[in-house]
């Protein structure tokens, strides 16, 4: 009975004339049983149990359950999910025999009190309020265990429906009952709180959702003179904290850059629309480009990074958003003629931008890597150094390890294959997208479309060059295909050029297409589940040379 109030608290469905709603209604519920039905059960099955829920995706963790006998393993089992990114949120304790409850200060209770290191405060304490927002006669308190309290007085949630057995000697016949009390129903309160905040704005952090919620509490010291700070920073306000997880959001404001894929030199600076936001060519740059963006010059500030297109030399050009040229190097021998491919990402977790590059076809799989003065930090070949193909480039953090991976997708004549790499050219994984017999090249993304505290992690999203159906699939960093969707009409043979970004202050990636050569200047936007949500022509209308496709932050 107990999980299943804690449960309904949670996430019980709303609009279906029938009870409550839950804090946050479309949430997924992963039930995992370590107690039994008097809440009695062993560390162990609790270790089990967390260790269960992160490896399977869980996000948040509710435990609304209380002790006095302090586990090692249940602590590295906490530190475990803290360290993955997930949220482990858990009761103060009751006391029903005293008058006031625990100080948690003198009489430290766990799972609330497995905080680890100061500055890491592992669990989230809950304690639990009144109608007037004192202090429950029966809630723990203390400066260290509580991070906020939320209220814990006759609630209403699901329960079991079994008519024919009995509870206390009352048949179990309704959907949800009421009048519950405890620390252990204002913890669901929080845990649903913080997925309602993660949804709002996927991009935050852990951190920054635990801060966005706290900081927006209620202060309820006056209340509560005698526990000044000792519940935590406040009674929850979850409407503030949402209001404020939502105006991160709109601090966001990508733009998407647009570049011919030959015959021209042109770039573009437009809104979702295709409206225009700027416009300027670069020089010497006559048969293409291919555009990435990052922040060179460390100043907070995105600027655009260019490699030339077939039949120049091979130069990477970064400049800022208005076209002023700060570097200008060779990526490979001045002889090459074949094109450069860009990526921009921190490889080596020194947290400063490296500029990836590939070879266009006619080159070999030389991916090299080098920093904003255009010093060479690492190179590679990413499939056998004999295929002249080309390879295709991205660099995002992939497996949730806090690094970014860098993607090669091979070019025109290979396997329709994707291979993922660290950042020194160690293969971490492969893996074919496309029919074994297609031979067109494969374009590559990195993004998060998914979004969540959890593993901030991003999708590989591949696109067919030229022969094949226009395509666009995601893939998780174990190859598991999450979506495909065609970009264009099915007969398009001319390939599709991507990248991925945020276009709609959502929280989540959006995926950006350019068509190939041969058809028109047609660009695209999509959601990860395939929903088109905008259509333009991104250059001249008659122009039929592929349009380059990236998004940029101003």
């Amino acid at each position: 009975m107990h999980g299943t109030i804690i449960a309904g608290l949670i996430a019980s469905e709303g609009n279906n004339a029938t009870g409550i709603t839950g804090i946050t209604w479309k949430t997924k519920l992963m039930a995992l049983k370590a107690l039994n039905d008097k809440g009695e059960g062993t560390a162990s099955n609790v270790i089990k149990a967390i260790d269960y829920a992160v490896s399977n995706g869980a996000s948040i963790i509710n435990l609304s359950f209380v002790g006095f006998g302090y586990s090692q393993g249940m602590d590295e089992a906490i530190k475990r999910a803290y360290d993955a990114g997930v949220i482990v949120v858990a009761a103060a304790g009751n006391e029903s025999t005293k008058t006031e409850g625990f100080s948690l200060a003198s009489s430290p209770m766990y799972p609330v009190c497995l905080d680890g290191r100061p500055n890491e405060n592992r669990v989230i304490g809950v304690a639990a309020t009144d109608a007037m927002d004192q202090k429950t006669f029966f809630s723990s308190y203390g400066l260290k265990c509580i991070d906020i309290s939320a209220p814990g007085v006759s609630m209403f949630s699901t329960v079991i429906y079994s008519p024919k057995h009995l509870l206390g000697g009352r048949p179990l016949d309704k959907y949800y009952d009421g009048y519950w009390s405890g620390t252990s129903v204002a913890t669901p309160i929080i845990s649903g709180a913080l997925a309602l905040i993660e949804a709002t704005n996927p991009k935050l952090t852990r951190k920054q959702v635990v801060t966005t919620l706290l900081n927006n509490s209620d202060n309820i010291n006056r209340l509560n003179p005698n526990y000044l700070n000792q519940l935590g920073t406040g009674r929850i306000n979850l409407e503030a904290s949402l209001m404020d997880a939502k105006l991160q959001l709109e601090e966001i404001n990508n733009s998407l850059l647009l570049t011919p894929a030959s015959n021209s030199n042109l770039i573009k600076i437009t809104d979702q629309d295709g409206n225009m936001l700027n416009e300027f060519s670069i020089n010497n740059f006559k048969n293409g480009i291919s555009i990435a963006s990052g922040d060179m010059n460390y100043d907070g500030k995105s600027d655009i990074i260019t490699g030339t297109g077939k039949g120049s030399e091979p130069q990477i050009i970064y400049f800022d958003k208005s076209g002023r040229t700060f570097k200008q190097f060779s990526a490979y021998n001045k002889n090459f003629r074949g094109g450069v491919n860009v990526a921009v990402g921190d490889v080596d977790g020194d947290g400063k931008t490296e500029i990836i590059t590939g070879p266009g076809a006619g080159g070999g799989p030389h991916i090299r890597i080098f920093d904003r003065d255009g010093k060479v930090k690492g190179q590679f070949f990413a499939f056998n150094k004999n295929f002249k193909g080309g390879v295709n480039v991205a660099v995002g953090d992939v497996d949730g390890d806090g690094k970014s991976e860098i993607i090669a997708g091979a070019g025109p004549g290979g396997l329709p294959q994707v291979r993922i790499f660290s950042g020194t050219g160690k293969l971490k994984g492969q893996f074919i997208v496309y029919d074994n017999k297609f031979r067109g090249g494969v374009k590559v993304a990195i993004a998060d479309t998914i979004g969540g505290a959890l593993r901030k992690k991003g999708q590989i999203i591949t696109a067919p060059g030229s022969g094949n159906i226009p395509e666009i699939k995601i893939f998780n960093d174990h190859a598991i295909l999450l979506k495909s969707f065609l970009a264009y009409d099915k007969n398009f043979r001319g390939g599709v050029n991507i990248s991925a970004g945020d276009t709609d202050k959502d929280g989540l990636a959006e995926i950006i297409t350019g068509a190939g050569p041969g058809g028109s200047p047609h660009v695209r936007i999509f959601e990860s589940n395939g929903k088109l949500l905008n259509s333009f022509y991104g250059l001249e209308n008659d122009f039929k040379g592929g349009v380059n496709v990236g998004i940029i932050e101003q």
